[in-house]
């Protein structure tokens, strides 16, 4: 074995000793430190600054293993058991001390107490934990999650705020399908469902909200916001703009999303009458980013969620550390542990998320795809933050698209020769005539009858074609995809104009 045996690939993992210190404390923190995270190595034999290899005498090797293993028992509460071995490096011996992460968290030294023996590991050293880092730790410790969590004793929901929320996942879930098959799919769902997924608790034959209810209607929690930035240059000195996004969190995670769209380079195609936009970095990652750190993000942290555009990247900086006994590599693989499970249903539900575990995958797959370096993904001042970079040649758009790209500026102009060539009717209809056969009557109905009344609804769409509500829904998004429609207000209160 050698040192590069040890540390490959493992460093925030590994801490070293020249010595065993007669002291036992000086190394036990990050015994418990080891215990509350992703587990580790102390390496005793090693000088820590040099990676200089100096051993351990041999004669007294199993004595000061046994000694070790005595301390670290009798030390730490609840009872650590570590893996204590032998190695040989560069013909020395040294003792490796393996802490395995912990399912009884928090751990902490006996003798200073929960509150203040409790110790982590951030950016590779061992710092005592916060407040809210420890009350994390005691949900992970009896299995629970804190968007699970009954929210408060003054906390109460009526039955019209379930049915409010049930509606809009619903309508959410519709938006979202990408395709009419998906969308007759989809179920509305019921108090049953919000109660099975962790949005309510029943106490004797009253439901009450959880933290995640109200994370996804009236949240108060002023930690929960998304604060967005674009910088100037590759450093956070020089301000342009900046943003700061309340409300549910689906509708900051939608604003945050339009924020990043609205402050990178476009280009667009133009055939026809049609414009296709074309950003420099792949939308599907930046709301992917932005996804995770929404439903994967630390409640208790008191900071929010930082989305910043710089020059050379788009980066999102989620509060709290990697959950569990993850490390980076896992996440890169697809392994997975759900921090917040309700948030993670619904997100399902609602097509916000697709699998599982499966997003970070997907992002450094589509990087590549498109010849973009691949994301950084790091864990910083107890956050996680992933760095997804732009072209340095920004007239590059991708590896995908070999035509020449015009700008934004270019496109809104040729865009309003267009319009003042034609009005809006004629617009549509030459629109219209490019969709199908099939749907062509529908479509002149659609917009004859926004023409004399000025918008149509949903529920209009559905008594003037005869359809069910997802068949309007597939018809109005087809309208508003090809630009012939614009869409205005939310929800129930949505309706549809021609553009």
């Amino acid at each position: 074995m050698t040192i590069e045996d040890i540390i490959s690939g493992e460093s925030e993992y590994i801490e070293f000793k020249q010595e065993v210190p007669k002291k036992s404390e000086v190394y036990m923190k990050t015994v418990v430190a080891f215990a509350n995270g992703s587990g580790g190595k102390i390496v005793f034999g090693v000088e820590d600054s040099t990676f200089k290899v100096l051993g351990i005498n041999q004669e007294d090797a199993f004595s000061i293993m046994d000694g070790i293993t005595s301390a670290i028992c009798d030390s730490c509460t609840p009872m650590i058991m570590p893996i204590v071995t032998l190695a040989s490096i560069e013909e020395k011996v040294v003792i490796v001390v393996n802490i395995m992460p912990g399912s009884q968290r928090p751990y902490y030294l006996t003798a200073k107490g929960k509150e203040d023996g409790t110790y982590i590991r951030v950016s590779g050293t061992t710092r005592p934990a916060d407040s809210f880092v420890l009350k994390e730790l005691e949900f992970e410790g009896v299995n629970r999650c804190f968007d699970q969590t009954y929210a408060s004793p003054e906390a109460s929901v009526t039955e019209n705020e379930i049915n409010r929320l049930c509606d809009r996942m619903y309508q959410y879930a519709l938006e979202h399908c990408n395709s009419e098959e998906a969308s007759e799919r989809i179920y509305r769902p019921t108090k049953q469902n919000l109660l099975s997924w962790g949005f309510l608790v029943k106490q004797g034959d009253k439901c009450y909200p959880t933290n995640a209810f109200l994370l996804m209607t009236n949240n108060l929690f002023p930690q929960a916001t998304i604060q967005c930035a674009v910088f100037k240059g590759k450093d956070r000195d020089v301000f342009i703009d900046r943003r700061e996004y309340n409300g549910d969190i689906v509708t900051q995670l939608d604003a945050a999303y339009e924020y990043v769209l609205r402050n990178i380079n476009m280009g667009s195609e133009i055939n026809g009458l049609h414009r296709t936009d074309i950003y420099e970095l792949p939308t599907e990652c930046i709301r992917e980013m932005i996804c995770n750190a929404v439903v994967h993000r630390s409640y208790l942290h008191p900071s929010s969620i930082q989305v910043a555009v710089y020059d050379n990247r788009v980066e999102v900086t989620s509060p709290g550390m990697l959950f569990g006994s993850l490390r980076l590599k896992d996440i890169r693989e697809g392994i997975y542990i759900p921090r917040n499970r309700a948030l993670v249903y619904a997100f399902t539900y609602m097509n916000i998320m697709e699998h599982w575990g499966s997003g970070i995958p997907r992002i450094i797959r589509r990087c590549r795809e498109l010849g973009l370096e691949e994301p950084e993904l790091m864990e910083i001042a107890g956050s996680f933050r992933i760095n997804l970079f732009r072209f340095s040649d920004k007239t590059r758009i991708g590896k995908s698209t070999d035509k020449m790209q015009k700008s934004t500026e270019k496109v809104r102009k040729s865009t309003d020769k267009i319009k003042k060539s034609t009005d809006k009717t004629q617009k549509g209809t030459e629109k219209v005539r490019k969709s199908t056969n099939k749907s062509n009557d529908n479509y002149k109905k659609i917009i004859q009858y926004i023409e004399e009344r000025g918008a149509i609804t949903n529920k209009e769409v559905q008594d003037l074609l005869n359809v069910k509500d997802s068949r309007a829904f597939k018809i109005l998004k087809e309208l508003v995809e090809a630009e012939v429609l614009k869409k205005e207000g939310k929800l129930k209160g949505s309706y549809y104009k021609l553009k």
